[in-house]
């Protein structure tokens, strides 16, 4: 019976990669969405979920897309705490 509703879901097909990806996002803005560095980090679990998500499906530009992502994140999170430095112009002396 529940192989039954399994394969009916299709929750195996993936190994759960979608759902937990989605999962991670999902927790992901919503640290954020609090101002919690954190948010990035399971952004970045997201798109790491998502990249092997893709490579099962047989989708390139998901891989590339969600690579791309997750640099920016990594990147997010590394620069959080640094701070502000305003570009301004050199003075002519």
């Amino acid at each position: 019976m529940i192989d039954t509703i399994i394969n009916a879901l299709s929750l195996n097909k993936y190994f759960g990669l979608d759902i937990a990806a989605a999962t991670f996002m999902f927790l992901s803005m919503y640290r954020l969405g609090h101002h919690h560095k954190d948010g990035f980090a399971l952004g970045a679990l997201a798109s790491i979920c998502w990249i092997a998500f893709n490579i099962l499906a047989d989708s390139p530009a998901g891989v590339i897309a969600n690579a791309i992502i997750a640099a920016m994140a990594f990147r997010s999170l590394f620069l959080w705490n640094k701070p502000n430095t305003p570009n301004q112009p050199q003075s002519e002396s």
